[in-house]
């Protein structure tokens, strides 16, 4: 008796796993769209929140500040041609940069062929230290920051 409850069971759970394809195999033919649902346990605004904060070491808050919106990380003199400059270095706001431009940005190396006018041997000198990170994210990843910081509140 017992292996026949669970024989009967096992073709109870059969049966029905049938049917839903079935089911799923003529909504497919009728023309009705899907709706693609997310079963991530963790949303897009999560997982860019927690990226942004952190996504290779250093978060990106850290120099844009947490609202991306930007921030002065350091003053120092620097001294060349035995004169002194007084530099800042600014993480610009990235809160309203347009998607194409941001993910360029994030995984972009630095270009050696930026040419500098003489006095501006500040932005010479902090270009040439390589600031941003280089993070090696996917795009899932970006879309995922980028999604976060316009969804700020």
């Amino acid at each position: 008796m017992k292996y026949i409850v669970k024989y009967l069971s096992l073709l109870i759970l059969v049966f029905s796993l049938n049917l839903n394809a079935q089911e799923d195999i003529n909504n497919e033919s009728s023309g009705e769209e899907f709706m693609d649902i997310n079963n991530s346990f963790i949303t897009k605004y999560e997982y860019g929140k927690m990226l942004f904060n952190n996504p290779r070491g250093i978060g990106c808050s850290n120099c844009h500040g947490s609202d991306a919106r930007g921030k002065k990380i350091v003053e120092f003199k620097h001294i060349y041609d035995k004169k002194e400059y007084n530099c800042s270095l600014v993480a610009p706001d990235i809160k309203y940069v347009e998607y194409d431009v941001f993910s360029k940005k994030v995984n972009a190396k630095k270009n050696d062929n930026v040419k500098f006018e003489k006095e501006q041997v500040c932005d010479k000198l902090i270009h040439k230290a390589n600031v941003m990170p280089t993070y090696f994210l996917v795009e899932d990843e970006i879309e995922a920051i980028y999604y976060y910081i316009q969804n700020q509140k």
